[in-house]
């Protein structure tokens, strides 16, 4: 690990956006890590980036978006998206 890194909780939180950009980092570092491309990879990670404040692949972000919410769908039987710590904010 570097030192840039800081040591996160298990019960620590992140918003959707940070969330769905740890997922296209973490594709990235395993990918080099493994020293492989492969192309279908690529292809998501391409797709996971963000381009003028949106994710390139709008569908993709929809995907996300109800991956989170089937994940926290077992919190006590909401229905509506998920919100709170899961809130939507602008990408930096």
């Amino acid at each position: 690990m570097t030192e840039d890194v800081t040591m996160m909780n298990p019960t620590d939180t992140v918003t959707l956006i940070e969330g769905y950009d740890a997922m296209r980092v973490f594709l990235e570092t395993v990918s080099l890590r493994l020293g492989k491309t492969d192309d279908e990879i690529d292809l998501i990670v391409a797709g996971l980036k963000w381009a003028d404040g949106a994710p390139v692949d709008p569908a993709m972000w929809q995907d996300w978006l109800a991956a989170v919410q089937i994940t926290c769908g077992g919190r006590g039987g909401e229905t509506e998206p998920p919100k709170g710590r899961y809130s939507l904010r602008n990408p930096s």
